[in-house]
């Protein structure tokens, strides 16, 4: 095999096993994270509670 070969064949290697800029873990953190964060405001902040009792209110009728 060739030097040029071998550069080829890693080059291929590398490329198929990155996926973007987050792996899975990342995602599934990236969404944890967000998740906590929204409840944390939800639960401590009444203005955001009082705006979105108005909105189900709006869908629900």
């Amino acid at each position: 095999m060739s030097k040029a070969e071998q550069i080829i064949a890693n080059n291929t290697r590398v490329s198929r096993s990155k996926q973007g800029f987050l792996g899975q873990r990342g995602r599934i953190a990236l969404l944890a994270l967000i998740a906590l964060l929204m409840l944390f405001v939800y639960f401590t902040q009444p203005d955001v509670r009082a705006t979105f009792a108005s909105w189900t209110s709006l869908l629900s009728g």
